[in-house]
């Protein structure tokens, strides 16, 4: 399968964030996903973003960049984001609580992605495989 790759790597830093999700909508577009899509891509990428900003370092003096990965083929949009922060051990993680502040965007992120992929080692960063594919577009009958 030939796929196109699109690389992008930004700062850890939230007002970056949207860097982040306009390359990805723009890339979106590109294939000719729905609105709907493309809005549920950028809030995916956003909340990935978001997370590998907030739990990679905890120093702001040592964070690295953010990685972000897209490959384009033919029936779907496959998006990896990576940190090389701290991480974490996933089995070990608690369910979040649905009606608390934050813990929630893996959640959302599993929502609106068809494959979502986590995979992180303590010491070694974290990354999140996003699949979005690409629906066909319904065409209603002929008149």
């Amino acid at each position: 399968m030939n796929s196109t790759r699109v690389d992008l790597r930004i700062p850890s830093l939230p007002e970056f964030v949207a860097v982040a999700r306009l390359t990805v909508a723009a890339v979106a577009c590109r294939m000719d996903f729905s609105y709907d899509a493309v809005d549920d891509i950028k809030v995916a990428v956003g909340e990935a973003c978001t997370n590998a900003i907030e739990h990679a370092s905890a120093e702001a003096e040592n964070r690295e960049d953010i990685e972000l990965c897209c490959w384009v083929n033919p029936d779907a949009l496959v998006i990896e984001i990576t940190d090389k922060g701290k991480g974490f051990d996933p089995e070990s993680q608690e369910q979040p609580d649905p009606f608390s502040e934050g813990g929630l965007g893996l959640l959302l992120i599993k929502a609106l992605m068809d494959e979502v992929e986590l995979t992180s080692l303590a010491g070694q960063g974290t990354k999140v495989k996003m699949v979005k594919r690409l629906k066909p577009v319904q065409v209603g009958p002929s008149r």
